[in-house]
């Protein structure tokens, strides 16, 4: 099985780039799930984590071998690397894409949130219902943000409710409500530490709302780092380890 999932990986890989960006599912969290996932002949068999990806190879023999693969959701369309004419197409609500490339059979939907990518890669041809078949028994739905859906993150913090999901920054490290300005009903200030993980993080949220670092705003919150006016500064004046400081304006 080893020599499967090395072959299975090698084919994944000329099908994906890897990055660094943290994944907000975490790998213990995967791992529940990848062992959970009931299909006939395909028991769990190991795990690994390459750059930020996941990966967990379900099989029983040669003609039986299965790659689960999570990763972040910005790169879903790595697939156009290897099968550019593949149709994208919407199955029980994801953005999905099925194909095969030397081999093996792929399908790959959006998890919107956890904001993820997650790949299935089978031994075989197997038609799009045969794989639409193993998603829907894997029930990816599962994965969650690495937080209660209360907002509570590992570190015993609890995120405002007022804050959308999409526009909460990583690792953050205290969480403190200064109260109403004046202007807006409340002021949140979030510190969290610098590293690559929290600049990706960042950046999803300037680009989900077309917002710049010295204000970000959507209907209901104005975001801001009080720190730097915008990514250059932030990076070349912060070292990873040291915290930064992010306003939450609640309108």
């Amino acid at each position: 099985m080893k020599r499967i999932f090395l072959a299975l990986f090698l084919i994944l890989v000329s099908n994906l780039t890897f990055s660094q960006v943290n994944l907000p599912v975490s790998y213990d969290d995967f791992v529940s799930w990848a062992k959970e996932i009931k299909l006939s002949g395909y028991p769990f068999v190991e795990s690994e984590q390459e750059g930020s990806d996941y990966s967990a190879m379900l099989g029983s023999g040669p003609t039986k071998a299965l790659q689960v693969r999570i990763y972040d959701i910005e790169r879903f369309g790595d697939y156009k690397s290897v099968a550019k004419q593949a149709a994208v197409y919407t199955w029980n609500g994801y953005k999905t894409v099925h194909y095969e490339f030397s081999g093996v059979t792929f399908i790959s939907i959006e998890l919107p949130e956890p904001q993820i990518a997650v790949l299935f890669g089978m031994m075989g041809k197997v038609t799009k219902a045969g794989m639409e078949e193993v998603v829907a028994k894997s029930n990816p739905g599962r994965l969650k943000v690495s937080m209660s859906e209360a907002g509570v993150l590992s570190s015993g913090l609890k995120w405002p409710d007022v804050i959308p999901s999409d526009m909460r920054v990583s690792d953050v490290k205290s969480i403190e409500s200064l109260g109403s300005d004046g202007t807006y009903k409340d002021v949140i200030q979030v510190k969290a530490t610098m590293n690559p993980g929290l600049i990706s993080a960042v950046e999803k949220v300037l680009k989900k709302y077309n917002g710049e670092l010295n204000l970000t705003s959507s209907s209901k919150v104005d975001f801001i780092c009080s720190d730097a006016e915008n990514l250059s500064q932030l990076q070349q004046d912060f070292k990873t380890g040291s915290l930064v400081t992010f306003i939450y304006y609640i309108k």
